[in-house]
């Protein structure tokens, strides 16, 4: 008896949560349903982004590898890629073909993105479809791939260029293991911090020291099963570590603007990537013997060595710089913008100053050791200048504080202005005139073709020494 009358008791709110669940879920399907897309363009207008927001409940919880997508974050995270690629290769901030980002539903199961190149009646253009779940690594490669065949198709005429295969999956994970190794992709999922970013070197020596790197000819032509996940991995590691070391070759980031360029007056890429880096390897051969003595030397190496000029230059400008998360008006996504010491020292409470400040002089401090000798100087008056400050800051006196105050903050931003003019200087005298004259004289003769209407290019055409 008793037990009849309770049935009912703790029955019906379970059948009431369920009908309240099954319409929530309904609604939020409607919901998610009904929402027009958003279309933004990216800060530089070069990328135009077209999706719908992002209302899926795992979100803003998802791993950090699987990134779902929404349109007004993805804008920004493109803009901020552009701007690391260009600055790694020297390109500035002009561009040429408009890159249509389209965010859609996943259909299956490890959906790829796919680049669509077609010929405008001004030039090319550029459809990315990017599923709205991906992984982390193949999002930022899709932008980077989009950007370096936007950068080598400004010469080509009727047949958009084919990249080396190493390339794009290479240089993409140089970038992640870098500039972008903070790179918020999802709301909420990162916020920016500064933080001292641990030596990319070491991940890749442990790899060569344990099972070696494939072959030059196993990089150039990727014949493997792209579902066997030691193969993948094997391949885009060895394609990590070849863009590397190329880009720390000397003047290895103007011969690598300069192959991209080539590329549309040859047949292919392997031409164009030995007239690129004309300098250092006259035949295929010889890119076989340095890949190898690479490889060695990489496995013996110490973290002590010494970086090139221009990867010094970088290191110490990431240290300099904060990125830090702007937030914009309205519901727009907060943009990642770099700081300098300047606005630091000028705009920050000191409470949020000193701790970043002094973590700043132990990074200093500890690159110092590999830094070239005449960017050794540069630094020191840096940390020299934080240290000055630093001291002026914390003891400002009894008497006439604010104007103390004031007077270190001017100082410290006299000072700082100085060793960036300083750095600059070093930053042009280290760079390989014959490397980047050739790299800039291919770009200028495949701008000139276009204006000119012609719509073939031998290859000995392609000016290599100043006229």
């Amino acid at each position: 008896m008793n037990d009849e009358k309770r049935t009912p008791h703790y029955r019906v709110p379970r059948l009431r949560s369920r009908a309240a669940l099954a319409c929530a879920l309904w609604l939020f399907t409607f919901a998610a349903m009904a929402a027009e897309p958003m279309i933004m363009s990216s800060a530089s207008k070069q990328f135009i982004v077209r999706g719908r927001p992002q209302t899926s409940v795992f979100a803003r919880n998802a791993n950090t590898d699987l990134v779902y997508i929404d349109p007004a974050l993805l804008v920004v995270t493109c803009e901020r890629v552009k701007q690391t690629v260009a600055r790694e290769l020297g390109w500035g901030k002009t561009w040429r073909g408009t890159i249509f980002v389209d965010v859609r539903s996943m259909k299956f199961d490890n959906q790829e993105p796919r680049l669509v190149p077609f010929r405008a009646t001004d030039g090319w253009r550029y459809r990315l479809e990017v599923p709205d779940e991906i992984s982390r690594r193949r999002l930022v490669e899709s932008i980077v791939e989009a950007l370096l065949i936007e950068f080598a198709d400004r010469g080509a005429t009727d047949y958009s260029v084919e990249l080396p295969p190493w390339l794009v999956e290479g240089f993409a994970a140089h970038l992640m293991s870098g500039d972008l190794a903070d790179l918020a992709l999802q709301p909420n999922a990162m916020n920016v911090r500064h933080r001292a970013h641990n030596d990319p070197v070491a991940p890749l020596r442990e790899r060569v020291q344990a099972t070696g790197a494939i072959s030059i000819d196993q990089l150039n032509w990727a014949d493997f099963d792209q579902s066997d996940p030691q193969r993948a991995e094997a391949y885009r590691f060895s394609s990590h570590l070849f863009v590397r070391e190329l880009l720390r070759l000397r003047g290895g980031p103007d011969a690598m603007s300069a192959m991209l360029a080539m590329l549309p007056g040859h047949l292919n890429w392997q031409t164009a990537f030995l007239r690129g880096f004309e300098p250092h390897f006259r035949r295929m051969v010889d890119v076989e013997k340095w890949w190898a003595l690479s490889i060695v030397q990489l496995k013996t190496r110490e973290s002590s060595v010494h970086w090139s000029a221009v990867e010094a230059q970088r290191k110490v400008e990431d240290i300099l710089l904060t990125p830090v998360q702007a937030p914009l008006a309205g519901d727009v996504s907060p943009q990642v913008k770099p700081v300098t010491l300047q606005t630091v020292v000028s705009d920050w409470d000191f409470k949020q100053q000193q701790p970043l400040l002094q973590t700043k002089l132990g990074q200093l401090q500890l690159a110092r050791v590999r830094l070239t000798p005449e960017m050794v100087a540069v630094v020191d008056g840096y940390r020299a200048a934080i240290g000055k400050y630093l001291q002026a800051r914390r003891r400002p006196g009894r008497f006439f504080r604010e104007r103390n105050i004031g007077t270190a903050v001017t100082l410290a931003i006299e000072d700082f202005n100085a060793l960036d003019q300083q750095r600059a200087k070093v930053s042009n005298k280290n760079l390989t005139a014959d490397v980047a004259t050739k790299a800039l004289l291919a770009v200028r003769e495949a701008d000139q073709r276009l204006a000119d209407g012609i719509t073939e290019l031998p290859p000995k055409v392609v000016p290599l020494t100043p006229p």
